[in-house]
This record gives C-alpha cells, structure tokens and sequence, in this order.
C-alpha cells in the first residue's frame, strides 16, 4: 500500500529539510523534523540567523549616506543624532553603529509630548542613553537633550550645547525617517543667526549624490541635514495612507491594561499577536493609539482566527498583506525571574507593552520584516 509523505522545508530559506548531514542545507534535529505539531520549521541555520536578540531586523542603510558620516567622524564633526522618542528602539544599524562609535554624539529626542502624560524627562534621558549604550554607542544621559514642542527654552538650550560641542568643526544632523529632524531644523531656524557670507541651500554632498541641506554656521562650519534614515523595519512602512493616518500618534498615549492567563493571547488589531504560551498570569500595560483594537484570544488555533478576523477586517486596523503566518515573523521570548521584573516588548513604529515577568514564554507575531526589542521600561509606573 502507497504512502505519501509531504516533503517539509525550511519556512526562511526554502531548502528542504533533512536530518542526516549537518554539513549540508536544510540540516534540522531529527525530533524537531519528526514532530508532527509544528506546522512550519526552520533549518538549524536560518534559527540561528533569525534567534530572537534583543532587536530585530535592522534598518537598511544607504551606501551614500555611509560615505558621508564616514567623512564626517574622519574630520572630527559633530554628529547629532535625532531620535523620536516614542520609537527609536529598532532604528540602530551595526554598520552606523560601528562607524559612529567613539566619534563626538550628541543625541536629541523628539517627540516627547507622545509620551503618556507624566513621564519623567530625567528618566527618559536615562533610558534613551541606555538603549545607545545597548546598540554598542558609549552615550551617557548628560549627552541626550529633550526637546518638546511646546518649549522655546529646550531648543535654545539644544542649540547652545551644540555650538559648545562641535569645537569649530560641521555638524551633523542624522536620525531615521519621522525621527523630527524638520521639526527640529525649523525650530533652530526660527532663532537662528547667520554669522556667515553664505546661504542656506540644498546641495549633492561632495563625492556623492546624497542631497543635504547646508546651514552655514560662521564662516567656518556648517549645519548639515541628511536625509532621513529607512524606516523600513517599522510597522507604519508601507500602510495605506488611511490606515497611517487612524493610528498615527499626534498627542500623547495612553495606558491600557490586560490580564493574559497561559494559553491565551493578545490580539494587538490586526498588526501582531502576543501569546502566554507558558508560565504565570500577566499584566501587560499596552502604550498603542487608542485605534489600536486589543482583543484577548484562547491559543487554540490562534493563527488561524487572527488570520480569518484579520482577512474578514474584523480587527482594527486590518492589514491586507497578512494572508497567513507565512507573512509573519515570529518570536518566542523566555522569561525566569524569581521575582517580577519589568520589561518592554516594542513594535517598532506601533509602541510597546510592558510586562511584569516572573515565569512567562512569550510567542510573538508581527508582520513580515517588521522589528521588536525588549528593554527595561521606557515609562516608570510608581
């Protein structure tokens, strides 16, 4: 009598997968190839190369704008580094990193006001120079300024550290896409004085066709923007216009609680899942735009029903692009505390849950391409 056995292969790179020769592709553990409850595997080789670290899937840099930082930090300029603070997290790429590192930083946060009302900005300073420190940038707090739109003074005050800072060399301005890098070059230019002959104009950078705007400082030196850095691992990437538009922050967020038990989950809309596949019961503090649908789920079946709301636009917002797991990457965090211990789990460009864990497995689920991290808490809740 015939039997047909389906050929398994590996869910990253395709190779089919075996588990005789670990010297050849598609090499996986014979008990993990033979366990007929998982649906989908990864070869030994992409697991490791997708492993959960504390971030994911980095930014993509251009290869021009590579060529202008490098010239920077090789004359000693400053560079001044815009973050938005209500998502950064996931904006480090090693090769800026590495390439950065040991130069002269300074590091800005915008954005400010969307954090829920209260926060700290001393704590926050903190956090940012410990998230640089963690992407291998040797950043302390007193090397962080925050700006808020509402204050005049921290721009000022911003503006005057970077004239104390750059030493008479350029200066200049990088961050990712939506970082606030305009805002912030607008709000300079309203209390700016020209002390040169030339005037601020946009130009190709010497050696390269990356376009920068030039702000002549003195004679001397100058304020350069460059052009925003991708934002392509970010879940606001590639959204429609009206999707962007209903969960796009523009005041501050606000808390939202849910208790998950083991085999539950967490439907955040129809943009990621997060599941207790093991361990205690949670609180998980949740810091999206109140757009953002959460809905709690048994784990039973749990793709396929957040593959079927998602597709009927039953959870808000729905994303088209998500047709089945195969469109999703996946996660699983393990957490072993002996006591609570609070931790962030971010989506990068969406915002971030905090958890007190203790003994928890997390199983999480986002988009294709899409970045999350964990940290120690962006917001302290006394």
């Amino acid at each position: 009598m015939e039997q047909i056995k389906k050929i398994r292969k590996c869910y990253s790179c395709g190779a089919t997968l075996q588990c005789d020769d670990p010297s050849k592709e598609g090499y996986v553990n014979k008990e993990v190839l033979e366990n007929p409850t998982q649906n989908f595997l990864f070869c030994n080789r992409c697991f490791e190369a997708e492993r959960f670290s504390s971030v994911s899937n980095e930014p993509y840099i251009d290869e021009e704008f590579i060529e202008v930082i490098k010239q920077a930090k090789e004359k000693g300029c400053l560079i001044v580094y815009v973050v938005n603070l209500f998502s950064f997290e996931t904006s480090f790429s090693k090769e800026l990193t590495e390439l950065i590192s040991g130069g002269n930083i300074l590091v800005v946060g915008t954005k400010f006001d969307l954090l829920p009302e209260g926060t700290s900005l001393y704590d926050t300073s903190e956090y940012v120079a410990h998230r640089f420190r963690v992407a291998g940038l040797k950043i302390k707090s007193e090397d962080v300024m925050i700006t808020t739109k509402q204050d005049d003074d921290s721009i000022q005050e911003t503006l005057t550290r970077i004239f104390e800072l750059k030493n008479g060399k350029d200066v200049f301005i990088i961050g990712q896409s939506d970082s606030g890098k305009t805002a912030l070059i607008s709000a300079f230019l309203k209390i700016y004085s020209n002390l040169s002959n030339g005037n601020i104009m946009t130009h190709e950078y010497k050696s390269t066709n990356l376009k920068v705007m030039e702000i002549p400082l003195n004679n001397r030196s100058s304020m350069y923007e460059t052009p925003g850095i991708s934002i392509t691992n970010s879940i606001l990437f590639g959204l429609d216009a009206k999707t962007l538009k209903s969960i796009y922050l523009t005041k501050p967020v606000k808390a939202r609680e849910m208790s998950i038990s083991e085999h539950q989950s967490l439907f955040i809309g129809g943009l990621g899942i997060i599941e207790v596949l093991e361990g205690d019961k949670a609180t998980f503090t949740c810091y999206f735009h109140d757009n953002v649908q959460l809905r709690k789920s048994h784990i039973t079946d749990v793709e396929k029903k957040f593959i079927s709301l998602n597709s009927k636009g039953q959870l808000n917002p729905s994303l088209n692009r998500i047709k089945s797991t195969k469109d999703m990457e996946i996660f699983d965090i393990t957490f072993q505390n002996k006591k609570p211990i609070a931790r962030d789990i971010g989506f990068a460009g969406l915002g971030w849950v905090t958890i007190n864990s203790t003994n928890q497995k997390l199983r999480i689920y986002v988009p294709k391409g899409v970045a999350i991290y964990t940290s120690r808490p962006k917001v302290k809740n006394d």
